[in-house]
């Protein structure tokens, strides 16, 4: 009568298999939390950046609006130049035509915006490094 007698080799192949997995599952937790904050965190820094953007461009309109309703202070040629701060590094730069010089040029009231563009002040020192231990 033959027995299958099995050795004790394969005692310790379930657990050590549970034990890997089970690691596996905590490594890619705790790497899919440290993306999620991460994101999270550029989420929040874009949203501030377009809110000082936006509320810059509002500003930028009021000034649009008082310089068609006659405001002429600063002018030089027949334009006039304004800058909006955005952030401590950024500015919004605006030039118009004002009224007297547009209308001797025969423009109507969409033609006299020269320049509206988001201009870098100073140095700009970009950060280039990655965080990987802190």
């Amino acid at each position: 009568m033959s027995k299958n007698e099995s050795s004790g080799s394969h005692v310790g192949t379930a657990s050590i298999l549970l034990i890997f997995t089970v690691l596996s599952i905590i490594s890619f937790a705790t790497l899919t939390l440290v993306n999620s904050k991460a994101d999270y965190n550029l989420s929040n820094n874009l949203a501030e950046r377009q809110k000082s953007y936006y509320s810059a461009c509002h500003q930028g309109n009021a000034f649009v609006a008082a310089v068609n309703s006659g405001f002429e202070t600063g002018a030089e040629n027949g334009i006039i130049r304004e800058s909006v701060p955005i952030s401590d590094n950024q500015s919004l730069d605006i030039a118009l035509i004002i009224n007297s010089a547009k209308n001797s040029l025969n423009l109507d009231n969409s033609e006299n915006i020269l320049q509206w563009q988001v201009v870098n002040n100073g140095d700009y020192s970009y950060d280039t490094t990655l965080p990987v231990m802190k």
